[in-house]
């Protein structure tokens, strides 16, 4: 007699975490192309392809996604600062301050949309509660970065104090460059990484 054997097939659903994943997918192209303000629960849930009721399953409500989005957004942009960073030697903290920094105003240019919409620079998100944590990670990983350079000098500033005015000079220019013409926007951007690059040097008393 023969013996039946059950094949494993493609599982009928995606697990938990993929859900959740195609979510905030579907929610930042919503978001970019609505606003958050005009985003729809309903319209997310479409595009992602999941039901109403799986929505509810990993938010509470649209507030909740958008926070959700805004974690997952500043968690890409740490690791990919860090594997730029990583890129140089150890031993090299002049050049993996320079990366960061370069780094930090190309990831804003490739997703100043998202950024954007995320972050209440555009006036679409004139009535959004938008909510940034004051323990930003992403500042946080600057000034961590400038507490590995080896035997700094007596005079150097304080590494929070400089991670927060240096990163406010770079994020803040880096927005206002974005209000030019498009075909000038990679020029500038190189301009504003030597410029940057030549500020955080001579703030942190360091050697180009």
């Amino acid at each position: 007699m023969s013996v039946r054997r059950s094949t494993p097939g493609r599982p009928r659903t995606k697990p938990a975490e993929e859900r959740r994943a195609d979510l905030m997918d579907a929610a930042e192209r919503v978001f970019v192309e609505r606003g958050i303000d005009a985003a729809r629960i309903d319209e997310i849930t479409e595009r992602a392809g999941v039901a109403i009721g799986t929505f509810y399953l990993h938010f509470g409500s649209k507030r909740d996604l958008m926070l959700a989005v805004q974690a997952r957004f500043i968690d890409r942009l740490v690791e990919r600062q860090q594997a730029a960073v990583e890129r140089l030697p150890a031993d090299d903290w002049t050049g993996r301050l320079g990366a960061w920094l370069s780094d930090a105003v190309r990831a804003y240019v490739d997703h100043a949309e998202l950024h954007d919409v995320l972050y209440g620079h555009t006036p679409i998100n004139a009535t959004t509660e938008i909510q940034v944590s004051p323990e930003n990670a992403h500042v946080e990983a600057f000034r961590r970065l400038i507490t590995e350079r080896p035997n700094p000098p007596a005079d150097a500033p304080n590494p929070a104090m400089a991670a927060n005015l240096i990163y406010s000079a770079w994020y803040g220019a880096t927005h206002a460059l974005l209000h030019h013409e498009a075909e000038d926007i990679d020029r500038l951007a190189d301009e504003l990484i030597a410029d940057i690059t030549d500020l955080a040097h001579r703030y942190l008393r360091a050697e180009a």
